[in-house]
């Protein structure tokens, strides 16, 4: 199976699980219905037919196993490339906030230039004759 290789390459297969059972690998030992192990013309009141019926459900359900473990085997690999996205997005985000910051450290050094040193200087003085702070006591 396909799905099943590739999700073995990728890593995904738990350590210790085996390939899939042969009945999953798509092999049948019989593909006919009819080519059972009974005698040919043993009917034994309807016990033909009704082993005939519970071979093909049997084969039923081996169809659905197989498109269930195709499935699981499909999201296994899906789920594996969005982890990848989503490390891919994370570091991005984070080279971005470390652009940021870089940024806001440079616009602060900027601040400390002589001239605007001064202009705070003068909106500070400003601010004290309108009267001090509330946490300072005037004598």
């Amino acid at each position: 199976m396909e799905l099943w290789r590739q999700l073995n390459e990728a890593g995904l297969v738990p350590l210790g699980l085996g390939p899939p059972p042969q009945a999953l690998r798509g092999f049948s030992p019989v593909k006919n219905p009819g080519q059972t192990h009974m005698c040919p013309g043993a009917d034994i009141g309807g016990a033909r037919e009704s082993l005939l019926w519970i071979w093909e459900e049997l084969g039923n359900l081996r169809q659905v196993d197989m498109q269930l473990l195709g499935q699981l085997c499909s999201l296994g690999l899906q789920m594996k490339a969005l982890r990848e996205d989503l490390v891919t997005i994370l570091e991005e985000e984070e080279a971005s906030w470390e652009e940021e910051e870089e940024e806001s450290c440079e616009e602060e050094e900027e601040d400390k230039d002589p001239q605007r040193k001064q202009e705070e200087e003068h909106s500070g003085a400003s601010c004290l004759a309108l009267g001090p702070p509330d946490f300072e006591m005037t004598i």
